[in-house]
């Protein structure tokens, strides 16, 4: 098999994913929903730009062209009809994607979302979720600045522990109080673990109040009273807030380490070890795994306006979505390579 020939397969291959992910009925319920659906035939129904717009993160070195030629081939090879008739020019391609608009993408989104909620890893009775979040750059249009007031977009998220699938998302200005907009989808009996940067005592009790448990990092340790040491080295103490009174305080448990200082609101050291608790807060999901798992650099988004950047996102949410359960099995396989080899030995 010659590389040209390899290359079509695989790109074939990748199209395929996209759609076994995406099945085209879920897409046009999408669309409908989003109210996308085109009033007129087209050369580039709606359906294809959303095909189109996900495979832009497959294909990213490629022109619009090049990225609608592989998706046609692959749409072809797959048995769903694109709808193109005619080789559309660059201009055709741009009209189109502003036609789709960002909500479709987003709706998209939600649904396989909610679809993974059900999957999250769970530990002694409690789903394990991760909240992170990052910024991607965006061009400083005089449209994006106004709607963002920043060259970078935040991205706050909420993903399953062990499979790193994401359950929800906010995008918005780059600003602490997005991570706010995911707690609606953490439920009582979730605990929820993340790497801040501060205490943020207001996002911590947004968590506890819809009854989560939490485990996070903290900056300030000195700032903890210790009231109380336990046998396995932690102690209780309380959050404070930072110019609020002692009754505003929550009662945590610290856990030091040589790593990081973690708090928690699990008090009780033989129903959450220290040790256990150390080991989930080192595995939890990472930002930066969004990127890995497209095997793109920093991301720099291209849209000059605010409802093409949303789309983008969207879009690259949705690409994660689908090829993240494919590199969960290539790091199991090569897990168990590495095994096997070893016993060999």
């Amino acid at each position: 098999m010659t590389k040209a020939s390899r290359d079509r397969l695989s790109d074939r291959v990748a199209i395929g994913m996209l759609i076994r992910a995406f099945p085209p009925d879920e897409v046009d319920a999408a669309i409908d929903d989003a109210g996308a659906r085109e009033q007129r035939s087209r050369a580039l129904p709606a359906r294809t730009m959303v095909y189109f717009t996900l495979a832009l993160w497959l294909f990213g070195s490629a022109g619009y062209d090049a990225v609608l030629a592989r998706l046609t081939a692959g749409m072809h090879w797959a048995g769903v009809a694109t709808g193109t008739r005619s080789a559309p020019s660059t201009g055709s391609i741009t009209k189109a994607r502003k036609r789709l608009g960002p909500e479709v993408m987003r709706r998209l989104f939600l649904r396989r979302a909610a679809a993974d909620r059900a999957e999250a890893a769970r530990w002694r009775g409690l789903r394990v979720c991760t909240l992170d979040g990052g910024a991607v750059d965006i061009p400083d249009t005089a449209a994006n600045l106004a709607a963002f007031a920043d060259p970078r977009v935040g991205v706050s998220v909420l993903a399953g522990q062990d499979t790193g699938s994401l359950l929800d998302v906010a995008v918005g200005a780059h600003r602490a109080g997005l991570a706010t907009g995911v707690l609606d989808s953490v439920r009582p009996g979730t605990l929820l673990v993340a790497h801040r940067s501060g205490g943020e005592l207001d996002l911590w009790r947004a968590a506890a109040d819809r009854g989560a448990e939490l485990l996070w990092r903290v900056r300030q340790p000195a700032a903890l009273p210790r009231l109380h040491v336990l046998p396995d080295g932690s102690f209780l103490s309380r959050l404070l807030p930072e110019d609020g009174p002692l009754a505003g305080s929550l009662a945590v448990r610290v856990v030091p380490g040589a790593e990081a200082v973690l708090v928690t609101t699990l008090l009780d050291p033989d129903q959450a070890p220290a040790a256990e608790l150390a080991a989930l807060h080192r595995g939890r999901w990472r930002f930066e795994s969004l990127f890995e798992s497209l095997e793109v650099g920093p991301v720099a988004l291209r849209s000059q306006d605010p409802h093409g950047v949303a789309q983008e996102l969207w879009a690259m949410l949705c690409v994660y979505q689908a090829v993240q359960p494919w590199r969960g099995k290539e790091a199991i396989e090569r897990a168990g390579r590495s095994s096997h080899r070893g016993e060999s030995r």
